[in-house]
């Protein structure tokens, strides 16, 4: 019994360094100067030169942990690889920032575990080459705000009227408000728009909880807070 045990830990110790090389070798095209050539996009504003609540919203709703992990938060991750071994397809979430990035820049949506996978790699070679402030940077300028918008500046321009650049004065300051609007879209940017909010009330009520998270993860001041809060219509 004890040769079987020794064995079978050998077996499973070669068939994941198998796995692993697998996926490296996979993984290892990803150009990681692809992130660094965002920076010529004619919208791209640095984290770093918006007000610190446009960024935190995104945060709030998609990744909590973002300043804390190494590009995978393996409390999400665990579980939506279980789910995916279950279900065979990775149709659970757990993706950070970082991965969401991965999966924009260089892989396809389809929803697969080996997708997740590969998604995981070369999040953490991200991770590994860019600053924290340089990733979410590149994220808010690859994720889709309907209308053919990919670029949070671009989004706060066509709908708010509003820049995210703190140092531009040629339009009004992208406000909280209108921070988690945008944040509270990309989920399901077919069905919620920025500028139906006033009307649409699924919105206004997502809206709330982006606002929510941002208050209770101390993103925002209870000023600011309450502030955003008012800015949303009541219903009668």
């Amino acid at each position: 019994m004890k040769k079987i045990g020794c064995g079978l830990l050998i077996v499973i110790i070669v068939l994941v360094l198998a796995v692993s090389g697998f996926f490296y070798f996979k993984t290892a095209s990803a150009d990681m100067n692809n992130i660094k050539s965002l920076q010529a996009n004619r919208y791209y504003v640095s984290a770093e030169n918006m007000p610190n609540y446009a960024p935190a919203a995104f945060i709030a709703v998609e990744d909590k942990r973002f300043y804390r992990h190494d590009g995978i938060d393996w409390k999400g991750t665990g579980r939506s690889i279980g789910i995916a071994l279950k279900n065979q397809s990775a149709s659970q979430g757990g993706s950070t920032i970082t991965q969401q990035l991965a999966k924009n820049l260089y892989l396809s949506s389809e929803k697969t575990l080996s997708r997740k996978i590969s998604e995981m790699m070369i999040a953490k070679r991200i991770e590994n080459n860019y600053s924290k402030s340089e990733i979410i940077s590149a994220y808010l300028t690859t994720i889709y705000f309907g209308n053919d918008i990919y670029n949070i500046e671009e989004a706060a321009n066509t709908y708010f009227g509003t820049t995210t650049d703190a140092s531009y004065t040629g339009m009004p300051q992208i406000t909280v408000l209108q921070s988690a609007i945008l944040a509270s879209t990309i989920n399901a940017p077919s069905t919620y728009h920025p500028d139906q909010f006033q009307t649409d009330t699924a919105l206004q009520a997502r809206t709330r909880s982006t606002l929510d998270k941002m208050h209770d993860q101390s993103l925002i001041t209870d000023a600011q807070y309450n502030e955003a809060i008012a800015g949303i219509p009541t219903t009668n």
